[in-house]
């Protein structure tokens, strides 16, 4: 039978599983908005650590980080997005006027040995066309629609932004103190997870959005149509282990060749070749040691499934799930090996 201490436990119980499923409930639609607010807090320490240095306000050196961020990212947006905008439907509208079907007659002949297999290629590539007006259309009207959302998500991030700065110290320690470790164990683990996260966030993140940028600077160069949209495309390939920039900027050079611009071409390609990846092979190993260098494999996995689980929010969030991941079992069989 229940006597009345068990009967307290039980509501107890219930009384923190009913708050657990509100804040559950609460957390949910705000919670990629938190996770970018912590991981632009980590970005921007550095920075903040040199402002602490000579205001020794925690609240002010964040207030003033924030600022300069939130301008920088206003800015850009007000300049960037009604050309990147712009770009984007001039490429749309250039690939729908693009006789793509004569194009693969020309180049792949043996694909079309029939009328019929030309009509169902025909059909296939308008199928495409239209797939993409579609997504695309839905995507603009996804945003509009969803502005005001946005914008609260945007007031999140900016609130985590902040505190972020001003109590890194604080939300440490009480994460130090609230891992299900011993104390040894527990500070390998925030060392390690320093490690990776450092690892992923400025050697792949901050490393790939500037050899991004150093490859659009040869684009804007050689006057390359629509370079905005494909300075950010070389920014995502860039993010992309074993892919990177070249991925944009080689189809480029041949698109110059072949519409006999040779000199652009032969500038964008050693500009690529030479620049662009020495600025790359010099700039990573700064910001990876070998202490926290993360295999290609599990970024990669990361990327991929990141990408499938949250969209374009995965490309950050999938390697540092799989990087702590890959510190819980390397922790794991160092303490096995120990015993």
């Amino acid at each position: 039978m229940f006597n009345e201490n068990s009967i307290k436990q039980m509501f107890a119980g219930a009384f923190v599983l009913l708050i657990l499923v509100f804040t559950y409930l609460i957390i949910k639609p705000i919670f990629f908005s938190m996770i970018f607010g912590l991981i632009l807090a980590y970005s921007f320490y550095p920075i903040n650590k040199i402002f602490l240095k000579k205001i020794k306000n925690p609240s002010i050196t964040a207030f003033i980080t924030c600022i300069i961020t939130l301008s920088i990212i206003v800015i850009g947006t007000w300049f960037l997005l009604p050309t990147l905008i712009t770009q984007v439907f001039d490429t749309y509208s250039a690939i729908q006027s693009w006789d793509g079907i004569s194009f693969l007659k020309e180049t792949f002949p043996f694909l079309f040995t029939t009328p019929q297999i030309s009509a169902n290629f025909e059909a296939l590539y308008n199928t495409f066309l239209s797939s993409i007006t579609n997504v695309t259309l839905k995507k603009l009207t996804t945003i509009i629609s969803d502005l005001p959302t946005l914008m609260l998500k945007s007031f999140v991030v900016l609130v985590v932004f902040f505190y972020g700065l001003r109590d890194g110290d604080k939300i440490l320690e009480l994460l130090r103190n609230s891992l299900p470790f011993n104390k040894s164990i527990t500070n390998r683990f925030l060392i390690k997870s320093k490690q990776v996260t450092f690892s992923v966030i400025f050697g792949r993140i901050i490393v790939g959005i500037l050899t991004g940028l150093l490859t659009g600077i040869g684009f804007f160069i050689v006057g390359v149509d629509n370079s905005l949209l494909l300075t950010s495309l070389a920014i995502l390939a860039g993010i992309i282990p074993i892919v990177g920039p070249w991925i944009v900027w080689i189809p480029v050079v041949i698109s110059l060749f072949v519409t006999d611009r040779i000199y652009a071409g032969l500038f964008l390609l050693i500009y690529g070749g030479i620049v662009v990846n020495v600025f790359e092979n010099i700039l990573h190993p700064l910001f990876v040691s070998r202490t926290s260098k993360i295999e290609t494999s599990i970024t990669l996995i990361g990327i991929a499934g990141g990408l499938l689980v949250f969209g374009i929010f995965g490309l950050i969030l999938g390697p540092l799930v799989m990087a702590y991941l890959s510190v819980l079992f390397e922790l794991y069989n160092e303490t096995k090996n120990q015993t």
